[in-house]
């Protein structure tokens, strides 16, 4: 059975677009990823989410978690977020950049957990 993937970009697609937008290359923006070995991981580092805001100067979408996210969620977030986003544990901030993923988490009432097994179970 082949799945459904519902991302939208990859990190190559992605660092080629904030390259061009920033007069820099994508090789220089590999390090903006959490995890620069997996192209479709869109996890932010704190530079990435750094460069995002003061560079880019783009809009982002900032949830507060009720509880830290567990290893669960956190794998769901590998593989199944849509779009590029930004999470710090010590803080409990869930941070998006896409107007669609922020408002899906809004109509869920910011609860990540029931967004994430809700794509876990539709796709």
């Amino acid at each position: 059975m082949i799945k459904f993937t519902p991302k939208r970009y990859t990190q190559s697609q992605l660092s080629k677009i904030f390259a061009s937008q920033s007069n820099r290359t994508s090789a220089e923006l590999k390090f903006i990823w959490n995890n620069h070995t997996d192209n479709n991981s869109l996890r932010l580092s704190l530079i990435g989410y750094q460069f995002i805001i003061k560079e880019l100067k783009l809009n982002v979408y900032q949830f507060d978690l009720t509880k830290p996210l567990t290893n669960k969620h956190l794998l769901q977030l590998e593989r199944l977020f849509p779009g590029p986003y930004y999470y710090w544990n010590r803080t409990s901030k869930f941070i998006v950049l896409d107007e669609q993923d922020a408002s899906w988490l809004q109509l869920m009432g910011g609860d990540l957990a029931s967004y994430l097994q809700n794509l876990e179970d539709n796709t």
